[in-house]
C-alpha cells in the first residue's frame, strides 16, 4: 500500500531455480524473472484487478527465452528500455563469457521476439546486471568478477546495441576489483557503478555513450559490497551492501558523493538488492539470508528510518530480487 506495507497476493508461482532478478513493467504489464540457475527468463502478465501473475508460456516456470541455447543459460538480470517496447538480458557465469540478448516486445501477449545478440563478451566474467540509461541511449553492462563495465549505443527506433567496448573499473585501497551493478542518474550524465566496498563514478559522454571517470575523486567509500545501487526522485544514490547487511546513502553533486547522515543504515541481512517506492516515501531492501524485505521510511533529506519489526516481511526462501510497478 502507499505506507510500503506488503501483502502476498496469491499464492507463490513456479519459476526457474534461483530466481535472481525482478523486472516489473513501469506501465504494470509484465513482469521478466532472470533465473540465476536455469537456462531461460520466465515471464508473466500482471492481473490489473490485483497483482496477481498470469503465465506467459503454460510450461514449467513459463519460459520466455529459448531454454535450447546455451548462451541463454544462467540469465542474471534484464532490464526494459523506457518506452517498454525492448528488453535487454544479461546471461552466462563463470567459466562461460557472459552474452547480452536484445528482444522486442509484445505489447498485449508479453511474448519476447529476440532481435539481436551481442557476444561473448570477451572481457565480461560474470555480467551481473544490465541498464538502460534514462534517455534511452545507451546500455551498460556491469561484469561483476572481471571487473569492467561493457558500453553500448542503443538504436532507439529498432532496439539494436553498437558495442562500444570495456572499461575497467577500480577497486577502494588496492582490494581485489569487482562491479556488480550500476545506476545512471536523471540526466544519463553520470553512471555509478558499485565496486570492491566503493562506488566508482563515470562521466557518460553524451554524443556516444562512452565512459570515463569523473575528474578528481572518483571512488567513494561505501558498505561492504555494495551489491545494488538505486537512487530516489531527489538525487540520493543507496546501496545494497551485501556482506555487512548496510544500506549506504548519500548526496550527489555533479556526481560528487557524501554520505548522508547515520549511514550506513542497518537490513535484517545480506540486501542483495535495494528499490524505492515510486511514490518517494519508503525503500525496500530483497534480504537474501534471512528470506525477508525490509522497509524503511525514506525521509526528505534522503536519511533511512526503520520500524522495528513492524519493517519487516516474510517472503520467500533465500529472497534475491524484487520489483515494484508505478501503480
Amino acid at each position: 500500500d502507499g505506507n510500503g506495507n506488503l501483502t502476498l497476493v496469491g499464492n507463490p508461482i513456479t519459476v526457474g531455480s534461483h530466481p535472481h532478478n525482478v523486472n516489473v513493467d513501469k506501465a504494470g504489464r509484465f513482469v521478466y524473472i532472470s533465473n540465476h540457475d536455469s537456462n531461460f527468463v520466465s515471464g508473466y502478465t500482471i492481473n490489473s484487478s490485483d497483482g496477481s501473475l498470469i503465465p506467459i508460456n503454460p510450461a514449467a516456470g513459463s519460459p520466455v527465452t529459448d531454454s535450447t541455447d546455451p548462451t541463454n543459460n544462467n540469465p542474471h538480470w534484464s532490464a526494459f528500455d523506457q518506452t517498454g517496447q525492448f528488453l535487454y538480458v544479461i546471461a552466462g557465469v563463470p567459466p562461460a563469457l557472459s552474452t547480452l540478448k536484445s528482444y522486442s516486445i509484445n505489447g498485449t501477449t508479453g511474448v519476447l521476439t529476440q532481435i539481436g545478440t551481442t557476444g561473448p563478451l570477451v572481457q565480461c566474467a560474470h555480467g551481473h546486471n544490465v541498464i538502460v540509461t534514462p534517455n534511452n541511449n545507451f546500455v551498460y553492462v556491469a561484469c561483476e568478477d572481471s571487473a569492467v563495465i561493457y558500453s553500448f549505443r542503443r538504436d532507439t527506433n529498432t532496439g539494436q546495441l553498437t558495442n562500444l567496448g570495456a572499461t575497467v573499473v577500480a577497486g577502494q585501497n588496492g582490494a581485489p576489483p569487482t562491479a556488480p551493478s550500476a545506476v545512471a542518474d536523471p540526466t544519463s550524465s553520470f553512471l555509478f557503478v558499485g565496486a570492491t566496498n566503493s562506488v566508482t563514478v563515470f562521466n557518460i559522454n553524451p554524443n556516444n555513450g562512452t565512459i570515463a571517470p569523473i575528474q578528481g575523486q572518483s571512488n567513494f567509500v561505501s558498505g561492504n559490497s555494495p551489491h545494488n545501487l538505486t537512487l530516489d526522485s531527489n538525487g540520493h544514490l543507496y546501496t545494497a551492501n551485501l556482506h555487512d547487511s548496510t544500506v549506504s546513502a548519500f548526496s550527489m553533486n555533479a556526481g560528487v558523493l557524501s554520505q548522508l547522515a547515520g549511514s550506513p543504515f542497518a537490513t535484517e541481512g545480506t540486501p542483495n538488492q535495494v528499490v524505492v517506492d515510486p511514490n518517494g516515501l519508503v525503500l525496500f531492501t530483497a534480504d537474501q539470508t534471512t528470506s525477508t524485505v525490509t522497509r524503511f521510511i525514506l525521509n526528505g533529506n534522503g536519511t533511512l528510518t526503520p520500524n522495528g519489526q513492524a519493517a519487516t516481511f516474510p517472503a520467500g526462501s533465500g529472497t534475491n530480487g524484487m520489483g515494484l510497478t508505478n501503480k
